[in-house]
């Protein structure tokens, strides 16, 4: 059967709301409103804009900038004429900046004007490069090696329709990974991908619906996150980056009535203080991922009706998930049509329902999962040995078939003969009411093997000693898990611009300054 792409490409997609409803409205923040016909013509613009300066099909082009709909203007741009957009994350520097920016090859970019002096440090490391388009945020630049354009020159372009270009089998962008575990790796990323990405959300998303977004765009959330009302015909409100305390304002002043929210982001609306107004919004739906350690009390809290969850990774497309009927508090979801999922074990034999090991996928529906790592062949080929998938996570199923995330395989924590996850104990951390966040990680034994160590990030205010920690844990935790070290913090965890807490840098601290339950006895 032949794949319509006109249903799965994005900016297609936009195209047909904007003639079928032109003036809904799609992309709204607190400064600006564009209708779907408006997205579209300045889409068409841009595109021209970037073709006029010798962007072709197939072309990287790099992206810093501040996300919001100017943002989300390039990436739709980059699309009508088929070039690849390369999104960097706005906290690189130096060594990793040089690393992204070099990897890709792009000979174009768009950086925001605050951000130039960062690039001028690694211009050596950047032989490719050669146009900047200017993004001026408000803050000074300085003058680069590259030929330099004002953002305008994205604007200038007619507005008339471009041409289809691209198949939904062709490669939308390269978007790089954490690199929580070692050197980002870009990965190709095809339109087939991203729709399947978003579309199992935006089936739970109605037309009339306001999505709120509040990630970063320069990952996939940007497809995914904006996927979902897109392809609903719904309404997207975006806000640049997350925040606990104006969360729920953002929610009354857009009216926003679904969202999706990730890692941290809903322990930390619970550390926010209770407040009378909490129940007093228009939100409805919440996608979670992953599940909060309470999500009756984020429910009851916040007067949440429907909740729902799921598993993804920049390499494939939210093969695991479910509806707004939670079986469980701690599930990640099931196989969504179209992707078979087993757990295997270290010679890839699958194991029984209720074993822990390696998630591995395939997609039976062409081009959903990514083209493979951008100039690595030999890691695409070690993701996808035995001709599965190989997603580096350790999962398990149950007799129902829903599934289980207990750790990163590089992250467990191997202690007196047993195997540990490192998120199990989290779980149990983050159940006390002192705590923001936590991470367990492994710190060397003098017996060999491992000890386990927990780095504990303190709801503000809150007071909690190691000590009262320890004794919490106890009840709860068998005693083979439970950590030695204990490192107490006021200040959040460091994590990547994904947040993600970056539990290499927490290794490499040792344990100093943790207190050390064995010292005590």
């Amino acid at each position: 059967m032949t794949i319509d792409d006109r249903k799965i490409v994005m900016h297609y997609i936009v195209e047909d709301h904007a003639k079928r409803q032109p003036d809904k409205a799609f992309l709204v923040t607190r400064e600006r409103r564009l209708t779907y016909a408006e997205t579209d013509a300045l889409a068409n613009s841009v595109g021209r804009g970037f073709a006029s300066l010798g962007v072709t099909k197939g072309d990287r082009v790099l992206v810093m900038m501040p996300s919001g709909i100017d943002f989300f203007l390039v990436w739709l741009g980059l699309c009508k004429i088929g070039a690849l957009m390369c999104p960097m994350n706005e906290a690189y520097v130096k060594r990793m900046l040089a690393h992204q920016a070099s990897d890709c090859g792009a000979r174009h970019a768009v950086i925001a004007q605050g951000y130039l002096d960062r690039w001028m440090e690694v211009a050596e490391d950047l032989p490719d490069l050669q146009d900047v388009i200017v993004c001026d945020d408000g803050e000074p630049g300085c003058k680069t090696p590259w030929m330099q354009h004002e953002f305008t020159v994205l604007f200038e372009q007619s507005d008339d329709p471009l041409p289809p270009v691209v198949r939904y089998f062709d490669p939308m962008a390269v978007f790089y990974t954490s690199g929580t575990t070692g050197p980002s790796k870009g990965v190709l990323y095809p339109y087939a991908q991203a729709h399947a990405t978003a579309a199992g959300q935006a089936a739970l998303c109605d037309p009339d619906d306001v999505h709120y977004m509040c990630a970063p765009m320069f990952h996939v959330g940007l497809v995914h996150l904006a996927g979902i009302p897109l392809i609903a015909g719904a309404t997207l409100a975006i806000r640049p980056k997350f925040s606990a305390t104006e969360f729920w304002d953002d929610i009354r002043y857009f009216g926003a009535t679904m969202t999706l929210i990730i890692t941290a982001m809903p322990a930390f609306l619970l550390a926010q203080p209770e407040s009378d107004d909490d129940r007093e919004h228009p939100l409805k739906k919440v996608i979670m991922a992953p599940l909060v350690g309470d999500v009756g009390k984020f429910k009851r809290r916040f007067g949440i009706e429907k909740v729902a969850t799921l598993f993804n990774m920049t390499e494939v497309s939210c093969p695991l998930q479910t509806g707004f009927e939670l079986p469980n508090g701690r599930t990640c979801g099931r196989p969504r049509a179209g992707v078979i999922a087993r757990i295997v074990n270290e010679y890839d034999e699958e194991v029984p329902n209720g074993e822990v090991g390696e998630l591995v996928l395939r997609s039976e529906n062409p081009w959903e999962f990514n083209l493979g790592y951008w100039k690595k062949p030999e890691k695409t080929a070690e993701a996808w040995h035995n001709q599965w998938l190989h997603t580096g996570d350790l999962l398990s199923r149950d007799d129902d078939g829903y599934f289980y995330f207990h750790d990163r395989l590089k992250d467990a924590i191997r202690r007196r003969g047993e195997n540990i996850s490192s998120y199990e104990i989290e779980r149990e951390v983050d159940a006390h009411p002192a705590v923001r966040e936590s991470a367990a990680v492994a710190v060397e034994s003098p017996f060999g093997e491992q000890e386990v160590k927990i780095v504990v990030s303190l709801t503000p205010g809150a007071e909690l000693s190691p000590e009262a920690l320890s004794a919490f844990l106890a009840e709860v935790l068998p005693l083979y898990m439970r950590p030695r070290y204990i490192d107490m913090r006021v200040d959040e965890l460091p994590k990547t611009p994904t947040g993600k807490i970056q539990k290499q840098t927490l290794r490499d601290l040792g344990t100093k300054q943790a207190w050390d339950a064995e010292a005590k006895k």
